[in-house]
């Protein structure tokens, strides 16, 4: 007889309130549990006395179910929509297990459904796009990488999004360092629209001038670029820059007027303020250059009247 026998009643109502096994092996502890209701010891005693939490599908009936659906909504459902559509008709069951089970179920359906990234050589397309995790805190990434290589051709960081910034410093860096793309894919973003202007206009330097210069799609069609940032946005921070988490909190709880003894400024504020002031002079830079341009323009309009 198992120790958590005279617990079984107690284990089954926390596990259908959705308890963890943590959790039920602390409270049983409370209640005078000795030895043998750790965690583990609890998982296996729930799977020897068949207690599972309410709602929990089987593999057999969760295939079956699976089956159903695909006749009734046919072969485009991936494992999202019909763990959705599950979902809706009273089915709970993880992505995971939805997905292993359209794989084996109408194989043929699955491969149907697989599109796969073709590019030629690098140089094919070329994929930018932002990323605005550390917005608040006065830095917006702007990355640029090559479709068939994933090699990061141009990249910069920026106060907010701008246009003239995305241009000079990543499309039109990309373009003078490595040549002409023959295709720009973007998102539906307005910050783009420069440097998709300058795309189009010397489309016919390309390669392949009988591609389109540009496409904009959804952001979760733009992957090459999209798998990009989970390990920029994951990677370690090191001693001297603190993350943005410590640095709001620190901002949240220190008092607004410095003492003495804290002169000195956090690292990673210093960083932002000097990228801050930098790209400010660039667009002071760049409308300078603009409104130069304008003049000359309007200088050529009166001189062709006349």
């Amino acid at each position: 007889m198992s120790s958590l026998e005279p617990y079984a009643q107690m284990i089954s109502n926390m596990i259908q309130t959705g308890e963890t096994f943590s959790e039920i092996s602390d409270r049983l502890v409370q209640h005078g549990a000795g030895r043998g209701c750790s965690a583990m010891s609890i998982q296996r005693f729930c799977a020897q006395h068949n207690i599972v939490r309410r709602g929990h599908v089987s593999d057999s009936h969760l295939e079956l179910a699976i089956a159903n659906a695909i006749s009734e909504t046919g072969p485009t459902f991936g494992r999202k929509l019909m763990t959705g559509y599950l979902s809706a008709n009273g089915i709970r069951a993880g992505e995971g297990r939805v997905g292993q089970l359209l794989r084996t179920i109408q194989q043929p359906y699955h491969e149907a459904r697989c599109h796969f990234l073709i590019l030629e050589c690098m140089g094919h397309k070329l994929h930018i796009d932002q990323n605005e995790k550390l917005a608040m805190f006065g830095a917006t990434h702007v990355l640029a990488i090559d479709g068939f290589s994933s090699k990061i051709v141009s990249f910069s960081s920026m106060p907010i999004k701008n246009n003239l910034l995305i241009y000079e410093d990543v499309y039109r860096s990309a373009v003078v360092n490595h040549g002409m793309w023959d295709q720009v894919r973007v998102d539906h973003g307005k910050e783009f629209y420069l440097s998709l202007f300058i795309q189009e206009m010397i489309e016919g330097y390309r390669n392949r001038p009988e591609r389109q210069p540009y496409m904009q799609t959804q952001s979760t069609k733009n992957h090459t670029v999209e798998r990009m940032w989970p390990e920029i946005n994951n990677r370690p921070v090191t001693a001297t820059a603190p993350s943005p988490a410590s640095v709001s909190a620190s901002s949240d709880n220190s008092p607004r007027t410095p003492t003495p003894n804290r002169r000195r400024r956090d690292p990673l504020l210093n960083f932002m303020q000097r990228e801050a002031d930098r790209h400010a002079e660039r667009l002071q830079h760049l409308q300078s250059q603009t409104d130069r341009l304008l003049d000359i323009l309007e200088w050529l309009a009166d001189r062709s009247k006349h």
